[in-house]
């Protein structure tokens, strides 16, 4: 039956019901087995984390909980990539394929379950870029300027290279129009009011551990060893660059089927992805947390292309991604023939 509004055949259409059931399945699939071989667990903090990271990492009550809370905060980081999307109508219809992908795509990862110092700082990144995409074209929204370099701040307490995203933030601001002097100054200072804090929780300790140790390793730069890598890493990269090309491709390409203030937003996603891509090499023992960070636009990028176009092509070449991720997040999986290796 062909829609009366798009004419296109709406057994083609991938945003359903059944394919709802298939991903959070899967999804729930990777955390309940996770849970049973105490993937993750117990969470150990680095030698380069922040102390706030250190002390949680040690006052987790227990697997549970952990698991517990480590999947609230992918349930909500997924529920604000949602809402995002729909208030900023990101994407031109109504869909859960955000939430999904990124559901799936953290789920799915045993380097990202239960609970990474990351996690939480992912929460706020994704509050601190929902705020600037809230101010387009509105270099007066001293406020919420203000309130996204805090998130940001918040964030870097727990994972201090959340900070290399500032920059992108500042760039952004240029971008859609709302960079003035005042909303320059007002993201100076939401971050600088968490590290006056961190500051006075200094020297009321008389111990400046907590504001000089974590600054060490945002210039502590390690490339991964490409040559010792698994056939079936290189295969997963190869995968998932060839799905974000094809997004990108997809945007680019037909850029003005959308109008302009969304294709701003999409070529920001672009750039942020490139750009966290990026940052998995540069820092590769921190890469984890930087694939998780990706997998943020990554979902939204991939989204728009499965549900932007429609057609028998687009319909089986989702379901072959999905059948091929799942396969490959199996066999990397702990219980998998090629356990995960970070980059």
């Amino acid at each position: 039956m062909k829609g009366s509004a798009s004419g296109y055949d709406r057994s083609n259409y991938i945003d359903t019901p059944a394919n709802y059931i298939l991903l959070i399945g899967v999804s729930l699939f990777f955390w309940i087995a996770g849970y049973v071989d105490s993937i993750g667990y117990p969470v150990y903090s680095e030698v380069s984390a922040t102390p706030l990271w250190d002390m949680v990492c040690h006052i987790l009550p227990g697997k549970a909980v952990t698991y517990l809370i480590g999947f609230l905060l992918l349930a909500g980081g997924a529920f604000l990539i949602h809402r995002a999307n729909y208030m900023l109508i990101i994407i031109r219809e109504k869909t859960f394929m955000p939430f999904l992908f990124y559901f799936l795509f953290i789920s799915s990862n045993a380097n990202f379950i239960p609970l990474t110092s990351a996690s939480l700082s992912i929460f706020c990144l994704i509050l601190s870029f929902y705020q600037l995409f809230t101010v387009y074209h509105d270099p007066l929204a001293i406020g919420k300027m203000f309130n996204a370099a805090f998130f940001i701040g918040i964030g870097s307490l727990l994972w201090v290279h959340v900070l290399w995203f500032l920059p992108l933030f500042w760039w952004g601001m240029y971008y859609f129009k709302s960079m003035s002097i005042r909303t320059f100054g007002a993201s100076i200072c939401g971050l600088a009011t968490i590290y006056w804090f961190l500051l006075g929780w200094c020297v009321w300790q008389h111990d400046f551990t907590p504001f000089s140790l974590p600054f060490g390793s945002l210039f502590k730069v390690s490339f991964p060893d490409l040559i010792a890598m698994w056939l079936v890493d290189w295969l997963s990269i190869l995968f998932v660059l060839f799905l974000a090309l094809m997004a990108m491709g997809n945007i680019l390409l037909h850029e003005y089927d959308d109008n302009l203030r969304t294709r701003q937003f999409l070529f920001f996603f672009i750039i942020f992805t490139l750009g966290t891509f990026g940052l998995c090499f540069v820092y590769a023992q921190q890469s984890a947390e930087f694939q998780s960070v990706a997998c943020m636009p990554f979902s939204i990028l991939l989204a728009h292309f499965f549900t932007t176009a429609k057609g028998k092509k687009r319909h089986w070449l989702y379901y072959a991604a999905i059948l091929i991720y799942i396969f490959l997040a199996i066999i990397r999986s702990p219980w998998g023939p090629f356990p995960p290796d970070v980059l």
